[in-house]
């Protein structure tokens, strides 16, 4: 798609393909003064991680995740440009529902059809049907959202892309934003990799959209909401209270962490933070080391300073107890999947506390792995604990096996528009 052109006419066999893909694993072309920095192997493992993991995520909760993150705290949380109005604005006039519905219809077709889509197909009666439920109009709007030329398609590689030679395997990749190709005038649409059409109306994949639109405003408003989306997740587990963040100092100048939960056996320390990693980043250009300290050790000195002021007995803090095990969780709108080694590697993986009590140590968590972890309900804070003595010298993992339903997303999930199941299918 970067590279080619209209003029070449032999035809591409499988075993040219495969030929492809060799070069394409083999063509990481490391400079030496690379692979001597301190931070290569958090580099190239960043690359790899997010070349790989994404793939295999659940679309049932990022999908959840866009209506209960972004449209159900409006009510309850004061924004400043982001609203159900302006949400439809970047979706080209159609309700969030409406486009994930529209989006859906859109992925199926292209999976039944080899990749590729012609909107002329709508005109055949066996679509009838499809279209009570997905409106025609819908449905075009977008189409036309996530559809570019080749030409558009390369000038937004080169908008996007690092420039860095040896990083070209896991640069950007214009198709997480605009998946369908105009070939000709004429043809039907294509889509090289169906799979990432859905993922244009998840959080990740509104990102850019919003950002376009609305600048550092709408960044701001999505924090906002995804602190207030984590709170709503943690409050469903059993047995446990959970206090918002504490304003304290001189003239209330200082935050706490944004959330306390507190069990007989545990306090969890959570600060969040819905900043991303940006495409240079993900493939482990040198802007890698600075995005982690802008958001993940910018969180753990939070938490720090969350803890000094538990063990110093300031009274704006006297409702969190002293007496179990403390952890602190830093909780990330996505995936940061290196984070937690870096923690270790830099040794900012635990919390040094008075003597006497135990060091806190640091987890790194997404959104997913808080919707698993309170599924586990009141022995949530049981399968934290086990996870804390399985770390020993190592990382504090999050990544949990969810145990039952997570109502919040099962009820965003309720309110898109999917077909109806047939009796007897």
């Amino acid at each position: 798609m970067l590279y080619g052109n209209e003029h070449r006419s032999r035809d591409i066999s499988r075993l040219s393909i495969d030929r492809l893909m060799y070069l394409f694993h083999e063509s990481g072309d490391l400079p030496s003064a690379y692979t001597t920095s301190d931070d290569f192997l958090l580099s190239m493992l960043t690359g790899i991680t997010y070349e790989q993991f994404p793939w295999q995520q659940s679309m049932f909760e990022e999908l959840s995740r866009s209506h209960a993150w972004l449209v159900e705290g409006l009510s309850e949380v004061e924004t400043v440009v982001l609203n159900e109005d302006t949400l439809a604005a970047m979706l080209g006039g159609v309700s969030l529902g409406d486009a994930i519905g529209a989006t859906f219809f859109l992925q199926v077709a292209a999976y039944k059809n080899g990749g590729t889509f012609d909107p002329k197909w709508l005109d055949r009666p066996n679509f009838a049907e499809l279209l009570s439920t997905y409106p025609r109009a819908t449905i075009s709007t977008i189409t036309d959202r996530l559809t570019v030329t080749r030409k558009r398609y390369k000038e937004s590689y080169a908008n996007h892309a690092t420039g860095i030679d040896h990083l070209a395997r896991f640069d950007y990749n214009p198709l997480v934003n605009t998946p369908f190709i105009r070939m000709d005038g004429s043809g039907p649409l294509v889509a090289p990799a169906p799979s990432l059409i859905l993922k244009t109306v998840t959080p990740g994949g509104l990102y850019y959209a919003g950002m376009a639109a609305h600048g550092q405003d709408f960044a701001n408003d999505l924090g906002t909401l995804f602190e207030h989306y984590i709170g709503r997740q943690l409050r469903t587990i059993d047995g446990a209270d959970i206090f918002p963040e504490v304003v304290y100092g001189k003239g209330g100048g200082m935050k706490s962490v944004d959330w306390f939960v507190v069990t007989p056996d545990l306090v969890l320390l959570v600060e969040v933070k819905s900043k991303r990693l940006g495409p240079a980043a993900r493939a482990g250009a040198a802007m890698l080391t600075h995005a982690l300290k802008d958001t993940i050790h910018k969180a753990r000195r939070q938490l720090a300073r969350t803890v000094g002021e538990i063990f110093s007995e300031n009274l704006a803090f006297s409702h969190i107890p002293t007496d179990r095990q403390i952890v602190g969780l830093v909780v990330t709108a996505e995936p940061f999947y290196t984070a937690p080694a870096d923690l270790l590697g830099r040794g900012l993986a635990t919390i040094a506390t008075p003597d006497g009590f135990a060091d806190i140590p640091v987890a790194v968590a997404s959104a997913r792995d808080v919707e698993y972890l309170v599924t586990h309900g009141e022995k949530a804070a049981r399968v934290v604990l086990d996870q804390v003595a399985a770390k020993a010298e190592g990382v504090l993992s999050m990544n949990v096996v969810p145990s039952g339903r997570n109502l919040i997303l099962e009820n965003a999930w309720k309110s898109y528009p999917w077909p109806r199941r047939q009796s007897g299918a």
